[in-house]
């Protein structure tokens, strides 16, 4: 994500966004990983301010412009929060822990877990006894075939980056490398086209294909 201090400049690997919201404001903010020692120890506010004041001027990114208080959540990630199903429950987006490891996104993986859980409930609804509790026990399943084998590589992802001689290596070694860095944007991102994309999209297919599913 960046550097905590430029006094102190360690790196902390997490994640930092800003999205517009259509109405002339934007919503920002960071995150750090939990497998971070900085993780707990950090002043969240204060980081967040030192990453803003280091935007350009003209984006408005300074504390006179904010519309709103500094507020924070966890982002359930990676599967973290399961069973997907109980009887007379399906968990989606956050509360599946369905939010990408790599990059920290949550919004399509909400979508798409809703859209599951959508069919496995209407084909319960078409059926009765045991047969629609079989679809509904299907979620789970599926859930873990659409996203289970991505999301465990997001996982050890998080955990190896949260070491800081391996992410000081992968910043001085990776960053300057236009090729590697294209690769990782793919995998980070989930831009990959598992049937007809490059070289790259092929072996990232085939680190899911080969990874089993959580």
């Amino acid at each position: 994500m960046g550097r905590s201090d430029p006094a102190d400049p360690k790196l902390l690997p997490g994640y930092g966004w800003i999205f517009g919201m259509g109405d002339g404001t934007s919503n920002v903010g960071l995150g750090i990983l939990s497998t971070s020692k900085a993780y707990g120890n950090t002043d969240y506010r204060a980081l967040l301010k030192s990453w803003l004041d280091g935007t350009p001027a003209e984006w408005g990114y300074r504390d006179e412009n904010a519309v709103g208080t500094v507020g924070g959540a966890a982002l359930p990630m990676g599967f973290n929060r399961t069973p997907h199903y109980r009887p007379g429950l399906l968990l989606v987006g956050d509360a599946g822990g369905t939010v990408n490891p790599f990059n920290g996104e949550g919004i399509a993986y909400a979508m798409e877990s809703a859209a599951i859980a959508a069919h496995c409930a209407v084909q319960a609804h078409a059926r009765s006894g045991a047969s629609a509790e079989a679809a509904l026990a299907g979620y789970p399943v599926a859930m873990s075939e659409a996203l289970g084998s991505y999301y465990r590589i997001g996982n050890l992802f998080s955990k190896l980056i949260g070491n800081p001689t391996i992410m000081g290596m992968a910043t001085k070694y990776g960053l300057p490398r236009t090729t590697l860095m294209r690769f990782i944007l793919k995998l980070l991102a989930n831009l990959y086209d598992p049937k007809d994309g490059a070289v790259s999209d092929r072996v990232i297919t085939a680190m899911t294909r080969l990874t089993p599913s959580l």
